[in-house]
């Protein structure tokens, strides 16, 4: 009987050093580990995750809903007019852009109000991912909104700085487009890529050099320092480890885009229902729309976007072990060098 209870007693104690061990984010791992802890914390902790940011989440489908929304409603009238000037003008496109103005700040200002929403959504899990770091356990949120706000701010500061920079490169390299069909067309240089070889060649490169920054910025969030200086300090860091990064973010991300495919279905057939129709009524015929079209539409993005952001989850978390597996290693490296001296 005591042998039994012992037994029992022991087996409990092996299972809970087993689940700390998994749940401990400053361990060396492979990119196999780093998938499997962060679907690990994901499934264990969704019901605090969820409970700590469904506020903020919907406010995030609410604006990015509606962004999208307008988008469908407003984009084929600017493709229209943008293909008619073409053909009127032989490539002179800015007028219609310059009339559809308005509408085009409100679709990059909803989308950046999306993207100022959604860093602050993401900011109580990882509030909870902070306690995970420090304790390697998730306490239930005592409420469904207790916002802490630094980490809010920081977490905005640091999403919206990363995508800036990123932003940055492809306006860099749009710039270095136009400028090579400039010379092109006036017959001082020739191209040896198409456009769009051109375009996919350069958004690897800053793909691979950004990779380091988008993983340096959960550093950034859940320690104390400076944004620039955490990105110093930790960029080079990444690029040692560009190959574990780089595994982990593709597999989770196309784990995440197919899964994601799926649940944005009914949004993207509504989407392009709303789009056929505007370019049809655009070039003389019926619309043929119900007039709640509008209404269903913004209500189905709101409910897939909400949906979706739960499932983009994944990525944050393995992003999260990714930093903890890099620190653990350059400790590891660090240790073997004061070994050797």
């Amino acid at each position: 009987m005591n042998y039994a209870l012992f037994s029992t007693f022991a087996a409990i104690n092996f299972i809970k050093m087993e689940n700390q061990e998994k749940n401990t984010v400053q361990k060396a791992r492979s990119y196999r580990g780093i998938l499997t802890a962060g679907v690990y914390l994901y499934t264990q902790a969704f019901r605090k995750f969820f409970k700590a940011s469904w506020l903020m989440a919907l406010l995030y489908a609410l604006v990015f809903g509606a962004c999208c929304t307008m988008a469908a409603l407003k984009i084929p009238e600017i493709t229209v007019a943008v293909m008619a000037q073409i053909q009127k003008f032989n490539g002179i496109f800015i007028e219609p852009l310059e009339h559809y103005a308005i509408d085009l700040a409100i679709i990059f200002g909803l989308l950046l109000l999306s993207l100022s929403v959604q860093a602050l959504a993401n900011a109580p899990i990882l509030v909870l991912l902070r306690e995970h770091q420090e304790t390697g356990t998730i306490t239930s949120p005592s409420s469904w909104f207790k916002p802490n706000t630094r980490l809010m701010l920081r977490s905005l500061k640091g999403i919206l700085l990363t995508v800036g920079i990123i932003t940055v490169c492809f306006i860099i390299m749009i710039l270095i487009l136009v400028t090579l069909e400039w010379l092109i067309s006036i017959g001082l240089t020739h191209s040896p890529f198409t456009t769009t070889a051109f375009l996919l060649i350069v958004s690897a490169i800053i793909f691979a050099f950004a990779l380091p920054i988008i993983n340096a910025t959960m550093k950034y969030i859940l320690q104390s320092g400076g944004y620039w200086k955490t990105i110093g300090r930790y960029y080079g860091c990444g690029m040692r480890h560009w190959g574990s990064l780089f595994l982990v973010f593709f597999v989770s991300g196309l784990l995440t885009w197919l899964v994601g495919v799926v649940i944005m279905l009914p949004a993207n057939i509504l989407f392009l229902a709303n789009f056929s129709a505007q370019m049809g009524q655009l070039l003389g015929d019926p619309l043929g729309m119900p007039s709640y079209m509008p209404i269903l539409t913004y209500v189905t993005f709101v409910l897939c976007i909400f949906i979706f952001f739960y499932v983009s989850l994944t990525l944050m978390l393995h992003n999260y072990y990714t930093y903890g597996a890099i620190e653990a290693k350059e400790a590891e490296n660090e240790q073997q060098k004061l070994d050797i001296q």
